[in-house]
């Protein structure tokens, strides 16, 4: 049976950071254990990871340390999406962005080892993310 790599600190930050850029690069970030995770634990640990959004922790989003770097990366993503549209300055803006002109955001997939951006009308891929770990 094979298993894959734990994710460690610094990779759930790497990814973090790569996910918050794709949204602004001047956002930053907070990443602390999940409360009671216990990274020594059979499957290791979990963190929460908040962007600052006008300097304040706007939401947290879960990333366990069994998932693949595509499958977590995917989820920040995912949940930047879901959750910034309501923030400050990202009020209503589409994210991940689609194709041109499109005013809906991408669709985020995880395949692999990449993300996968997809528009959820045609279903065609508009842009490809690979883990920077």
């Amino acid at each position: 049976m094979r298993f894959a790599p734990n994710l460690t600190d610094p990779q759930v930050a790497a990814l973090a950071r790569q996910a918050v850029d794709l949204l602004d690069p001047d956002v930053g970030i907070d990443i602390a254990p999940e409360p009671g995770s216990d990274p020594y634990a059979r499957g290791g640990g979990s963190w929460l990871v908040w962007p600052l959004i006008d300097g304040h922790r706007a939401f947290g989003i879960y990333v366990s340390s069994a998932w693949t770097a595509a499958r977590a990366l995917a989820h920040l993503i995912d949940g930047l999406a879901e959750n910034s549209s309501e923030s400050g300055g990202f009020w209503a803006r589409p994210f991940p962005a689609c194709a041109t002109g499109h005013r809906h955001p991408a669709d985020v997939e995880a395949e692999a080892d990449e993300v996968v951006l997809r528009c959820p009308q045609t279903r065609e891929v508009v842009g490809r993310i690979r883990p920077a770990l």
